[in-house]
């Protein structure tokens, strides 16, 4: 005589499978899937130097601005206008406003945006203290602008002056 096992009742669900399984998806996208972190952009500027790769290459002395935007979430590019800040007088002025620029992000590193264009001439032999400055925006993969703003920080002297004549 076969003997029989009844499942027990515990193991029995009282809810339709799809039903559950559409919850669990319903509840993942609703608290982290469907949002992942919070877009957040940054823009570092380093502080404006005397460019020797310039004057090596292209035999010309120049103060030289590089700017980097990195986000924690793949961004598409970054457009930002800069400018280079110097002490006259006593007083903060500005040395020279630079155009708007843009720099794409790439495939190896879809989260950094880096601008290696931002140069102007100067004239050795006058040390000036120079401070550097950036403010645009980074358009995300998703389409979504954020705000971006940064300085080198303090001013720091160069052998190079910016407008000498």
């Amino acid at each position: 005589m076969p003997i029989t096992i009844s499942k027990p009742i515990l193991l029995m669900p009282k809810v339709p499978g799809v039903f559950v399984i559409g919850l669990l998806a319903a509840q993942f996208l609703l608290f982290q899937g469907g949002n992942g972190p919070d877009p957040k952009c940054r823009v570092s500027v380093e502080r404006p130097h005397h460019s020797t790769s310039l004057k090596e290459s292209q035999k010309f002395d120049a103060i030289k601005l590089n700017v980097t935007s990195t986000c924690n979430v793949p961004q598409d590019y970054t457009r930002i206008t800069a400018q280079i800040q110097k002490i006259e007088n006593n007083r903060e002025v500005v040395a020279h406003n630079f155009s708007s620029r843009v720099a794409a992000s790439t495939v190896k590193s879809p989260e950094t945006a880096v601008f290696k264009n931002i140069f102007i001439n100067c004239v050795p032999g006058v040390e000036v203290a120079y401070k550097g400055f950036a403010k645009g925006y980074v358009l995300l993969k998703n389409g979504e602008k954020i705000k971006v703003v940064g300085t080198s920080g303090n001013y720091e002297a160069t052998d190079c002056e910016i407008g000498a004549q």
